[in-house]
């Protein structure tokens, strides 16, 4: 192995791991070196989930490093690369200076907190959202909003952001559309004009007339909401979830339609939904109890009948698991509590569990919870959550 400063013998060997060109003896080097400091630990796998994110992080850092020539030769290799292989490359740049720096200590920390500063506390989630109207304009929603739009009322006097109801539908040509943003570690309670109640979890998007016309409601959703529709059966209640649209008259049903996840499932609690596939022109139709998942990739759909309070009780405040993996446990909690979560060992992403908790307990709270079962082991560093194998 070449005789490289540490920093920069560490940065060589996680370039290659990467790229899986590690050879028996690197490995456990590497190994060593990750377990012998946990500060190594966290950024081993900072740097595995997003090296290039955390090189232009680290810009403005460097340029005020003293470091002007360094960092001029790296900014022309940047460019040089970018016409070849850009990601491939920024990774690699990324991973050899910010683990040399990061392990030398010469230029900056991996993290704005020096591990000497008190740890920070991660909060549950809370009623905060982004209303943006169809001129652009842009409200906070943890502030108090009263606002007009074309003689549209619409307020949040009581934490909900409520639309009043008016007399008369417009044609469709006259819709205009606001959009309400929930971000990690948020949630909100929407009432439109027609009087249809939407819960909107965290990470979510809806996109919605401020008043229906004389068509279908229809309204479009990035992320998970449970919505209360008013019954209306001359105008029919759609949710548009891109690949597919769920279809009601007046019930009450939950859909879980993130972007990052390749399956939309739609649970229905009272009433009637039909769920169709836009693409393939098919359709199935729900009964109470009844939950459709549906494959965005393949078109592929499965029924089958469920507790609908496991997939409801988001918005009653509570977590609600019940054989349900690591993995799936730990997707919901990062939303919610706008952490990163790193698996140190794959395996344990399938163990399973059950339980009934709070959703606004403090996240060590759960933690401690899963803890207990002496499988797997925590550890908080900043906003990250590190999850590995218990070996007691």
């Amino acid at each position: 192995m070449t005789n490289l400063p540490s920093g920069f013998k560490i940065a060589d060997l996680i370039v290659k791991r990467l790229e899986g060109k590690l050879n028996a003896e690197e490995e456990q080097f590497l190994e060593e070196w990750k377990h012998a400091e946990e500060e190594n630990l966290v950024l081993f796998h900072k740097l595995a989930q997003n090296p290039e994110k955390l090189y232009f992080k680290k810009e403005a850092k460097l340029e005020s490093a003293n470091k002007e020539d360094v960092w001029r030769q790296i900014q022309t290799k940047v460019r040089r690369d970018r016409r070849i292989q850009l990601k491939q490359q920024v990774m690699k740049i990324a991973v050899m200076l910010i683990v040399a720096v990061g392990v030398g200590g010469f230029l900056y920390t991996i993290s704005n907190n020096s591990v000497h500063n008190e740890p920070i506390a991660i909060l549950p989630g809370k009623n905060q959202a982004l209303l943006v109207l169809s001129g652009g304009e842009k409200y906070q929603l943890s502030e108090k909003v009263n606002l007009e739009e074309k003689g549209i009322q619409i307020s949040n006097n009581s934490k909900e952001l409520v639309y009043s109801k008016v007399a008369e539908k417009v044609s469709e040509e006259q819709l205009t559309y606001n959009t309400i943003i929930i971000p990690k570690g948020g949630e909100y309670k929407l009432t439109l004009a027609d009087g249809t109640k939407i819960w909107l979890n965290s990470n979510s998007k809806l996109r919605y007339p401020s008043q229906f016309g004389t068509g279908v409601r229809k309204v479009q959703l990035e992320g998970e909401a449970f919505f209360q529709v008013a019954k209306d059966k001359e105008h029919p209640f759609i949710v548009d979830v891109t690949t597919a649209e769920v279809k009601v008259l007046g019930t009450s049903f939950n859909v879980n339609a993130y972007n990052d996840q390749d399956e939309i499932f739609t649970t229905l609690v009272e009433g009637k939904v039909e769920v169709n596939d836009d693409f393939r022109g098919t359709s199935q139709k729900l009964i109470p109890n009844d939950q459709l998942c549906f494959n965005k990739l393949n078109g592929k759909t499965s029924k089958k009948i469920v507790d609908t309070r496991l997939y409801t009780a988001w918005k009653d405040g509570r977590f609600v698991f019940e054989n349900k993996s690591l993995e799936d446990i730990m997707i919901r909690l990062s939303r919610w509590y706008d952490v990163d979560v790193f698996f140190l060992t794959n395996s344990i992403k399938h163990l399973k569990y059950t339980g009934d908790v709070a959703r606004y307990d403090n996240i060590n709270s759960i933690l401690d919870m899963i803890e207990v079962t002496e499988k797997v082991k925590f550890t908080i560093k900043d906003r990250s959550v590190m999850i590995e194998e218990n070996c007691k």
